[in-house]
């Protein structure tokens, strides 16, 4: 069987351990391990760097990151009409498209989203 060396790990794996690409359906260079990895670090950092860049602040009770951690912040839109698309897709976008739809969001804790989402149904 043939094998192939991962490019983060470095070690040598089955082929069938890496994600193909292209028509010739040749395996990438990271294993499918290190990839899945490579891509939460990446999300996770995408968010991280989407709470700093609108204060890393909640802008309703306060509480901040780092003290708390990057999960429980999340980005409100100001004006749902205007919203283009949400996290789960943005994330995946250029760091411009990320900051053109952020400017259109605050942001909150996730108590305080679900607070105001709550208000907006009183």
């Amino acid at each position: 069987m043939e094998t192939k060396k991962c490019n983060r790990c470095q070690e040598e794996k089955l082929l069938n351990e890496f994600y193909t690409r292209g028509k010739n359906k040749n395996p990438q260079s990271m294993c499918k391990m290190c990839f899945n990895s490579y891509c939460v670090e990446r999300w996770t950092q995408r968010k991280i760097d989407a709470i700093t860049y609108k204060g890393s602040e909640c802008v309703d009770c306060k509480i901040k990151y780092p003290e708390e951690p990057y999960v429980i912040f999340d980005f409100h839109h100001r004006d749902p009409s205007e919203k283009d698309v949400d996290w789960s897709k943005l994330r995946l976008m250029s760091k411009e498209k990320i900051k053109l739809e952020l400017d259109k969001c605050d942001l909150l804790c996730s108590n305080c989203h679900r607070k105001r989402h709550h208000q907006e149904f009183l």
